[in-house]
């Protein structure tokens, strides 16, 4: 029996089946690679889907599963991390906007949902903080604070206003004391009056009719040389008018403004000394690095420096300008003519040579074109021969067209200089240069480069006017290199220039031909035979003619366009009477309420509008308000009020609700409801609680006028903006008032008012 041992026959069968395995093993990794590789594409795909629709939860769930499906993925981990990023930003831009709207429980779910996904977002967990203290603080019934913990800003800086309790018109006859004359005109209006140390009493005489409280306290203050300023609601100090007293007792504010389209140090300071100088405030500082602006003055100037702001901080106009610059060039070279030629170059060359001949030295012949002395007196035709020339016919047309079109577009602020660049930077060597060796020069002793831009160099500055016109400065440099020039072995560019610079006014998309350069250039050159060269018909035969002709037009088009007018209002252009120079205070008109309806004489004209016969006291009577407009802030803006379905109406009363943190109501005016300008007048009597938003008004007809009915626009409603966002705008159930003084319920009505 035959034993296998251990050497190199022996491992032959152990060997085959390593092999086989290792074959079996390479057969299988086509298979294993795809399936190691597919780990996770599926969700990965569906990320990007959903990436795509901007479904941002769904595109982050999909790709932290194909992240834990293959977390050494570096693609998947870098989709992972930015769609947590934007889905985390997502849910806290919409807590952002339900804590606006008030739904601070939807508000805390999206802040919180925000954390869970981006644990890292320090304004999701600030935002988290802010909202659960606001549900603590309606839970208990506490003030909302800012994050200061002061009060409401109009609690904290707002200077006391003054509400009497009767708003009637003052009629007052009388001479006497001028302390007796402020109190009673305060207990008219039913308000305290309370008096300074170093108030003089004295006699003075008033005839004050039909005024406001605040007209018939302003004539009273100029007769006794005083001032009076509100101290509570109901109750007013009346100091003497002088310098010290108004710097001690005057009431001041403290504001900041942040400005956003001043955006420079240098126009911060213009707006800071137009302030200062315009309404002499000394505690004015500009912050350079918050862009703002710290006022500290009494509530009038601050707010004519408020105004001053508005007025100016507004967005730049801006002008996208069309350039188009053409160029046209023309390179034309005709050469014609039959010029003669010889074997020495152009033109006529003859050469007269021996002809060839033998000579016998001692017995040996050999050929030479040489002529022995003593053949000179022998000499003939046959010893010479001559080379005559021959000629060349030259019929050559070179006719090249270079055309060159450039279409940018330029964008340029207000007043600020916009700068284009097309083309090439060719270094030029500048500095001192030094003589070597043989009297040529060094080029390597102090020399520098500069570098030249060459080719379009477009620089423009816009003025856009208020009637759809710009003024453009504009500065136009077309440069080429046209030849070069050898200095001391180093060369050097020949730049070639046309500048075009000056001001022009264009309207509105207007095209403008800024300049149109144009160059001929006509060179003929005649090589021939001297004199045959120069007669008319025999030149083309005895010379060669060649003409060039080079033209080269550069077209420059201008054509402005805005894209941002300047955005004047009518509040910007609106005269303010803000005073004396010694009394520098706002002035506001304050509406005069009139006596309520009475009963109607005998002889009282017939109703414009008699109810239908059977007809209900306006059961379906309601207010509505019409599409609120979209205002910016800062900017005043018109609410109507309309009115249905009234029936035998003789007035209306109303409950006005808002946000006096958002809008301020500045007017209440009549609508056309109550007729056009020849109808009765309309009395409009208010009380406007401003810290709380509230404002109680009355429309009425006067007595005799008759009763209204059906629908139409009730009163129109002017407001300010304050702050950006949405706010709300409410009437609660109001009454119409009908001939028999009952009053009639009438449906309120909500609006949103949206502030940019």
């Amino acid at each position: 029996m035959r034993r296998f041992g251990t050497g190199s026959h022996g491992c032959w069968p152990r060997g085959l089946a390593c092999l086989a395995l290792l074959l079996a093993a390479a057969a299988s990794v086509p298979s294993v690679v795809p399936f190691l590789l597919a780990q996770g594409q599926d969700q990965y795909r569906a990320g990007v889907r959903a990436e795509e629709q901007r479904n941002y939860d769904e595109a982050f769930e999909q790709y932290q599963a194909a992240l834990q499906a293959d977390p050494s993925n570096i693609q998947y981990l870098m989709a992972f991390r930015r769609m947590r990023f934007q889905a985390g930003a997502m849910h806290v831009v919409r807590g952002e906007e339900l804590r606006t709207q008030g739904d601070l429980a939807g508000a805390l779910a999206e802040f919180e949902r925000a954390a869970m996904i981006d644990p890292s977002s320090p304004i999701a967990l600030q935002s988290i903080q802010q909202v659960r203290t606001l549900i603590e603080q309606q839970a208990t019934g506490q003030v909302p604070a800012d994050q200061s913990g002061l009060e409401s800003l109009e609690e904290a800086l707002g200077p006391p206003q003054l509400e009497p309790l009767s708003r009637d018109p003052i009629n007052l006859r009388m001479s006497n004391n001028s302390r007796v004359v402020f109190e009673t005109i305060g207990r008219l209006a039913g308000i305290n009056v309370l008096f300074d140390l170093d108030f003089m009493a004295r006699d003075v005489s008033v005839d004050l009719s039909n005024v406001t409280l605040e007209e018939a306290l302003d004539q009273v203050s100029i007769l006794t040389r005083s001032f009076w300023k509100p101290v509570t609601r109901n109750t007013i100090l009346v100091l003497p008018d002088t310098t010290v007293k108004r710097r001690e007792q005057e009431q001041q504010i403290l504001k900041t403004f942040y400005l956003s389209n001043t955006i420079t140090p240098q126009e911060l300071t213009e707006v800071v000394t137009a302030i200062r100088s315009l309404l002499e405030t000394r505690r004015i500082q500009q912050v350079n690095s918050m862009n703002a602006i710290i006022i500290r003055d009494t509530p009038d100037k601050v707010a004519l420096a408020e105004k001053i702001i508005r007025d100016v901080d507004k967005a730049k106009p801006e002008v996208v300008v069309d350039v188009a610059v053409l160029e046209v060039r023309r390179d034309l070279t005709r050469q014609i003519g039959l010029f003669p030629t010889s074997p020495a170059g152009p033109g006529i060359s003859t050469t007269v040579t021996p002809t060839p001949g033998t000579t016998t030295t001692g017995g040996t012949t050999t050929p030479t074109n040489q002529i022995p002395l003593s053949r000179i007196g022998r000499l003939s035709s046959g010893d010479f021969s001559i080379t005559l020339p021959g000629a060349q016919l030259n019929a050559l047309l070179n006719d090249a067209n270079t055309k060159i079109l450039q279409r940018p577009e330029v964008r340029a602020s207000d007043n600020q200089r916009a700068t284009l660049r097309i083309g090439d930077r060719r270094p030029i060597a500048t500095g001192a240069f030094q003589a070597g060796v043989g009297g040529t020069l060094n080029p390597l002793v102090q020399t520098q480069f500069q570098y030249i831009d060459v080719g379009v160099n477009l620089d423009i500055t816009p003025k856009v006017h208020t009637n759809d016109e710009v003024t453009l400065a504009v500065r136009v440099e077309i440069s080429a290199v046209t030849n070069e020039v050898e200095i001391g072995g180093i060369v050097q560019p020949i730049i070639g220039q046309r500048i075009i610079e000056h001001n022009i006014r264009l309207r509105e998309g207007e095209i403008n031909v800024l300049g149109g350069i144009f160059q001929r250039q006509n060179v003929e050159r005649v090589t021939g035979v001297p004199g045959l060269a120069q007669v008319p018909l025999l030149r083309y035969i005895f010379s060669n003619v060649n003409t060039t002709i080079a033209e080269d037009e550069v077209l420059v088009v201008l054509r402005p366009h805005a894209v941002r007018r300047p955005d004047i209002s009518a509040l910007n252009l609106k005269a303010l009477d803000i005073g004396t120079e010694g009394d520098v205070r706002l002035r506001s008109p304050r509406a005069l309420p009139q006596p309520p309806a009475g009963p109607a004489p005998e002889n009282a004209p017939a109703p414009d509008a008699p109810p239908a016969p059977g007809a209900p006291p306006g059961p379906g009577a309601a207010l509505r308000f019409p599409e609120p407009p979209v205002a910016k802030s800062g900017e005043t803006f018109e609410v109507p009020v309309a009115i249905e379905n009234a029936v035998d109406a003789v007035g209306v009363s109303l409950q006005l609700a808002y946000d006096p943190r958002a809008v301020r109501l500045l007017r209440i005016v009549k609508g056309e409801f109550f007729g056009g300008s020849e109808a009765p007048p309309v009395a409009i009597v208010e009380r406007t609680e401003h810290e709380a938003g509230s404002t109680a008004v009355t429309l009425s007809r006067p007595p005799g006028s008759g009763s209204i009915s059906g629908s139409g626009e009730l009163a129109v409603l002017t407001f300010q903006a304050l702050q950006p966002g949405p706010t709300a705008l409410g009437v609660a159930p109001a009454g119409i008032i009908t001939p028999s003084s009952r009053d009639v319920p009438i449906r309120g009505a909500q609006a949103v008012l949206t502030i940019q």
